[in-house]
Order: structure tokens, then sequence, then C-alpha cells
């Protein structure tokens, strides 16, 4: 495509700030539109629109500024706003393309109720004849709850913010019926409150895991309430629906002259950790926190990041970020982790336990066990910053405590490989370096090596490395008396794997591989990743002729495009000669990086047979 990309982004939502992330890394400039001020720092070349548009506002200024990119990324309950956004873009003839949040599928907790509006909402509470209602919905929907609901005692937890005070206040609530929340991470201030009040119902919206919806299932469940949730409006159809970076980067390839060719380098959530840490501790000091804050990474390096969102209390304060990972695969690229700091009197920086970071109970990470997942250059990186604060406001005998969090962590921690390391209820915050390589193999080797650490450190003899989750699946089924840390993944690093192996007091591997992977390995790759080599059909077809197989039956694995296809062509059987022959060749690449442990290769074939 040549076509230059002209965009006007609606944001306001962590969403925005992590599109607004994604398109800067391209190369591309922005027109970012909010309803209100907001503290975001567009990027350089950007610009900010802070005020109300009307579809004929949008028009306008589409046709003033040749607007050809309308990117919706705003709150999935500002229904008029995406409908407005979708007459313009369908009157110009602009593509229009969501930036969505995650959304889980709904809860089938018996606690929970859907409603399809604020008026079958309020509907419901009467005839269920709640007395002590809790309202988790934010301020907007204040005033028709308030009007709605008269006879009913309500509490309603915002933002505690100037506008939202005002807005709340003017409806005629009083003030001790509002909870101002500071928190980002956690519901600690209703909780209070539903065991202080009694509360007989909660009420909130369907706004996705970065709405809390998770905490507020479980805070339902914990004190056996109902939750009445109101679903998600309809919206519009778009051009496209853009769920992570990646999505949003296919799109703009496919359309658009991406002015950067080079990919973008992230930071590790380490490094996010840290410039919260010292946004935090400032504005604990201070009273003062600037719209962005910046850190030396190890290597020396100065590092600046945007803050999301910031608040003090009387005695501890908090800041957080939106996680850009650059162009690099990463769960938490666009969410928001953050960093709360009190003053302690133990006279040193003490890490405490944060929401979404996960617990450690197992030896081998070289952390205390009970203690948050902060690997060791996070907390390095953190001291650093701290102990520089105190030297600069010259404080005499102040000391922290630093609860790093990740509001959507627990939930992104069941895809990692944290249970399996010993790692409880949540992320680690990592990096040894402050970066994130685009693409780079060093995060996953860095995971592996965990893994094996954990492995020694419980004196586990006998390990399963197998390269993914439908792998290990079935391999489990096999070896189903092995603990969890016995089975580690390798990906696609098999020589990484097998050389970190070494040492470990490891008596016997165990290393399942399915057939695209084997014939790669086979034909003398230690890394199979798809950059780096693809299928050899060359050596496919020499493995075949070695095998003693026909010239016909040749042709037809000549024919194939993927490797699978051999399982279809020869019988999946351990004595069959092709697949022991492939095994056979597989092992012989392989144990050239063994020492000192005994190693078997086991092919899976696509249904989860094993030949052993």
């Amino acid at each position: 495509m040549t076509k230059t990309a002209n965009i006007l982004l609606f944001g306001g939502t962590t969403e925005g700030k992590a599109a607004a992330n994604w398109l800067n890394d391209m190369g591309f400039s922005y027109h970012y539109s909010t309803k209100t001020p907001t503290s975001f720092r567009v990027h350089e070349g950007c610009q900010k629109l802070e005020q109300a548009m009307t579809a004929e506002d949008m028009k306008q200024f589409c046709q003033a500024q040749q607007i050809n990119l309308i990117v919706d990324a705003a709150h999935p309950f500002a229904k008029d706003l995406h409908w407005n956004i979708h007459r313009c873009a369908h009157e110009l003839g602009i593509p229009h393309l969501r930036v969505e949040r995650s959304f889980g599928a709904q809860s089938d907790s018996q606690q929970v109720h859907y409603v399809a509006s604020l008026e079958e909402m309020t509907r419901h509470c009467h005839a269920k004849g709640y007395t002590k209602i809790l309202s988790l919905m934010g301020v907007k929907s204040v005033g028709t709850l308030h009007r709605s609901l008269p006879e009913k005692k309500l509490w309603y937890r915002i933002l505690d913010r100037p506008l939202s005070w005002f807005e709340a206040l003017n409806t005629g609530v009083e003030k001790q019926q509002v909870i101002a929340s500071l928190q980002f991470d956690n519901l600690n201030d209703a909780d209070s409150l539903i065991e202080e009040q009694g509360i007989e119902a909660l009420l909130t919206k369907d706004s996705g895991h970065n709405g809390l919806i998770d905490q507020k299932i479980e805070l339902a469940e914990k004190y056996q309430i109902p939750l009445i949730i109101m679903e998600r409006p309809v919206m519009p159809e778009f051009t496209k629906i853009a769920k992570c970076r990646a999505d949003l980067r296919q799109y703009m390839e496919a359309n658009y002259v991406l002015p950067k060719s080079d990919l973008a380098h992230g930071y590790t959530t380490g490094t996010c950790a840290t410039i919260c840490a010292r946004a935090a501790a400032t504005l604990l000091i201070s009273g003062l926190c600037d719209d962005d804050e910046t850190v030396s990474l190890p290597d020396g390096a100065l590092v600046s990041m945007a803050i999301h969102t910031s608040d003090k209390e009387q005695d501890s304060a908090y800041a957080t970020v939106i996680k850009n990972s650059g162009d690099d695969p990463d769960l938490t690229d666009g969410m928001v982790i953050g960093c709360r700091i009190r003053y302690n009197e133990t006279g040193s920086i003490r890490f405490v336990q944060g929401e979404g970071v996960g617990t450690v109970r197992l030896p081998g990470l070289g952390l205390p066990i009970g203690g948050p997942a902060i690997n060791k250059v996070p907390r390095q990186m953190i001291t650093h910053e701290l102990q520089a604060l105190v030297k600069e406001y010259d404080l005499v005998n102040a000391s922290f405590d630093v609860e790093v969090f990740i509001p959507q962590g627990k939930r992104l921690a069941e895809k990692t490989f944290n249970p399996r390391l010993g790692i409880e209820g949540g992320l680690s915050i990592i990096g040894s370096t402050g970066r994130i390589k685009p693409f780079s193999s060093e995060a996953y080797v860095a995971s592996i090596v965990r893994q094996l650490d954990v492995v020694k450190d419980n004196k586990a003899t006998e390990v399963v490395f197998n390269s993914g989750g439908r792998s290990e699946r079935y391999l489990k089924k096999h070896f189903n008396t092995l603990p969890s840390h016995s089975f580690v993944q390798y990906g696609n690093y098999i020589g990484e794997a097998l050389k970190v192996a070494n040492g470990k007091g490891i008596e016997r591997v165990s290393m399942g591989i399915m057939t695209g992977k084997a014939v790669k390995l086979a034909a003398g790759n230690l890394d199979t990743h798809s950059r780096k080599v693809v299928m050899d059909k060359a050596f496919i077809s020499h493995v075949v002729k070695e095998a003693g197989y026909s010239d016909e039956q040749l042709e037809k694995v000549e024919q194939i495009t993927m490797a699978r296809e051999l399982e279809n062509l020869f019988p999946f059987e351990a004595e069959e000669p092709f697949f022991k022959l492939l095994k056979q060749k597989c092992e012989e690449v392989a144990r050239r990086e063994v020492k000192d442990f005994e190693l078997n290769i086991i092919l899976i074939n696509n249904e989860g047979k094993l030949l052993i």
C-alpha cells in the first residue's frame, strides 16, 4: 500500500493509551480525542482534542484534517459516542477500527445476574427487595440510581477526582454515600463497606477485565450476595476489531505505509514497576507527581514513561503506567502495572504482596518463600531509585514498603509458566536488562532456566520436556505420577533447554516432540522456530529413501506442504521404518548437548499418540 495514514483516535481509556503507544511504535502520528481534559501526554507530533464531539463535529474535523482512519478505543459503555463515530465514518467512507478490551465469557456463578439496561437493573432491585445496595458502576449512573431507588440505602463507588465528586454530589446524594476510591488494583474499600454495612446487593457494568469484573464476581461469591451486571450495549459494525498490538499492526501493514520499518523495543514489567515506584514515592514525599517519570536501567541508560494514574493518601501513594512491550508478543502489553509506596518503621525497603503479583511457594527462584514474585534485578532497580530519592530530599531514617500490583495479573498468570514454578496467584515482575528486544529468545530461555532451577531445588530426577500446552497435555496422561514442576516447556529452544538441564541433578529427560518440529530437529536444527528454519523437504526425502521406501512413496512425500501430512503417508507406529529412523536422528542431534543425563525422544502425532 502507498497510502499515508491520517488518524483520529478516540481514547480516554487504558486501551486508548495502549493504542497510542502501538501507533507511535509503528511511526504513526494521531489526533487523540477525549470528552474531558486528561493528563495523558500524547507522543511527539501528535495532537490532543479535549472536548465532546457530535457526529457533525467529527465529520467537519475529519474533512478539515483529511482523516482517513478512525480508531475507536473509547469505553465500551460510551454508546452514543460509538454510534456517532460510526455515523461519521459511514458518511465519509472512512475505515472505522475498534480497539477492544478483553472480556471473559458470561459468569455461571449463582451470585451473578445479567440485565440489559439500567432500568431493568432498578426493576430487579425493587422486585428482590434489596434495601442496602453498593453501586460499583461509576459516577455516570449515580443520578439515575438515586432517582429510581429513593427508598433504598445506596452507596456509590467513584474515582476520587474533582469532576467525579462534582457530578455525584450534584445529583443530590449525600457525601457519606460516596466512596471516592484511589484503588486501581483492588476492591478493598468496597470489601470493607460490605462487611460494615451489611450490603445486600452489588451493581456493576460488564466493563471487562480492565473494569475488574473478575474481582467483583469474587467479592459477590465471598459474601454470598447477588451481583447484578448490566450487559454491554450493542456496538455498531466495524471495519476491523483489534484486540492486541499484533491485530492493529496487521491491519496497518495491509492498508497503509508504515513510517517505521524497524520493530520497536519495549520495557519489562520490572522497568514499569520501577517507574511507578519512583513516581509514587515522589508523590508521597513531595505531594507532586509529573506526567512522566525517568529511571535508570541496569546499564545506566535513562528511560522515561508516561504516568497513567496517580494519587496520594495520608500515609501512602500510588502510580500506574500502561505497559509497552514493543513488537514482542507479551501477555502484559497494554496492561496496567502499578506500585503503591508506604512509609514503614523497619529502617529498610521491604517488598510486600500486591494484587496480581504472584506469591513464591517453592525454592529455586532465589526469592523469599511466601514473598512477592519480584525478581532480583527489579528489586535492585526499585531500591536504587528509592535510595536516590531519600538522598535527594535529605530524609533521615526514611524507609518504605513497596507493593507492586497488576490488576489483571491473577487472570493472566494462568497462561504463563508461573504455576509450575511454584508461583501462585499472579505474574512475576521480571527483567534482567530492563528492555524487551522484539521477538527475542531471551525471555523464553530465561523461563526455561527458572523452570529447571525449580526442578533442581525440589530434587526432581526425572523431567519431561515438551514444546507447549498441547503436547504437555498428551505427555501428562502418560507420566501421570510426576509433579507439575517436572514438566518443562522448551517452545522452540531445544538446544538451550538441553544445555541448561546439565548439572541440575536430573537423571532422565523424556523429550516430547510433534512431527513438525521433529523433522527440523532431525535435520540438525536445535532451534526450530519458523523464523530460523522451515521444513526441509529434501532432508525428509533422504530419510524416506534411507528407510527403504519406494519411488512411488517418495513422490507422495514430495507433494506435502506440511510435515504433519507424513502421519497420513506412514503408519504412526514404533516399528514403522520412517518414524523409527526419524526418532533415531532426533536423538543423535539432541544428544550432542547432553552431558550427564539419559535422554529419550518421544514422537507425538496430531491426535496425541506417543511413540516412546
